[in-house]
């Protein structure tokens, strides 16, 4: 069974794709992509924002990281 990142989960149950969020957050495309896959780090901010568009909490998408 495939385990998601709980990013990419929180992405998926608001029914949108990379591109949409990234016009809504402002966050390039190529960044969210990475963050998914555990390839890079958002900065504070850009965790931030994806909360938000998400409709979570930063913990709930990072932990205490």
């Amino acid at each position: 069974m495939v385990k998601l990142n709980p990013l990419k989960l929180a992405r998926l149950e608001i029914g949108k794709t990379q591109w949409e969020v990234s016009k809504e957050t402002g966050i390039h495309q190529t960044w969210i992509s990475l963050s998914e896959r555990a390839l890079a780090e958002p900065k504070p901010a850009h965790r931030e924002a994806l909360a938000k568009a998400y409709g979570k909490r930063v913990a709930e998408l990072w932990g205490n990281r």
